[in-house]
């Protein structure tokens, strides 16, 4: 059991890394892109991580019992299809709504298209929409916040539920639904904490892996693995009489 459980907390506070990852990934704009006055979907990074996350936490229930490389793989593919589905619809508000063209501001270059953003930026902005360089950083951003949620989920269900066996597939047999609730809440808490981490470093508005505020994950990653190994810690002391 002791085992079980320190690999639990490891699986947990690498969770917390992806999450972090896939938040500095995803093109952020806060509320001045809500104006058109800078690049990303005009929400904020928790709301944006959860929405993603929570997403690939009802893709992971449904696949309680499968192997956990199935259940974070369609984790990470329907939290992409949902991130998707979003910058779609945020293009076609700026675009036929506003009448401005996607553009990035921190490059001059988008770079997936290599196509030259600067004619495209309205003056006193800094870029609007979500630029083709920004969507495919979304999509690879909201596919590794889903994996990290599912391997949240996966070893908090399975440690509840008395199952030590975290990686592997389980027998078809009733899911717990108590360890599923308890696995789906902390998961989402875990989200919350993990994207306030981040959402203080990039500042509400980021455009993806070329933005300079990158640059700051490393640090910030690590002080989102401690966070999430602490937490991990509470939530399977708590889970335990389970």
């Amino acid at each position: 059991m002791l085992t079980s459980m320190i690999m639990a907390l490891v699986l947990i506070a690498i969770s917390g890394v992806l999450i972090c990852i896939g938040v500095f990934l995803l093109p952020i704009g806060g509320a001045p892109a809500a104006m058109g006055t800078a690049t990303g979907v005009a929400t904020g990074a928790e709301m944006m991580a959860a929405g993603s996350g929570l997403t690939g936490l009802l893709m992971a229930c449904a696949l309680y019992n499968e192997p956990a490389w199935v259940v974070m793989v369609n984790a990470g593919i329907s939290s992409s299809i949902m991130m998707t589905v979003l910058m779609i619809s945020a293009n076609v508000i700026y675009m036929l709504g506003r009448g401005i063209p996607p553009a990035l501001a921190t490059v001059e270059i988008d770079p997936v298209t290599k196509e030259n953003n600067k004619p495209f930026i309205t003056p006193g902005t800094v870029g609007h929409g979500v630029p083709t360089g920004g969507y495919v950083s979304g999509i690879f951003g909201s596919f590794v916040g889903g994996v990290g949620g599912a391997l949240t989920f996966i070893p908090m269900y399975r440690f509840s539920s008395g199952i030590f066996d975290l990686l592997g597939s389980l027998p078809q047999t009733r899911p717990d639904l108590s360890a599923i609730s308890l696995a789906c809440i902390a998961a989402l808490g875990i989200y919350f904490i993990n994207a306030n981490i981040a959402a203080y470093s990039i500042k509400g508005v980021i455009e993806g892996w070329w933005d300079p505020k990158f640059k700051q994950i490393g640090r910030v990653a690590t002080v989102c693995f401690i966070a999430s190994f602490l937490f991990g810690i509470m939530v399977l002391l708590a889970s335990v009489p389970l």
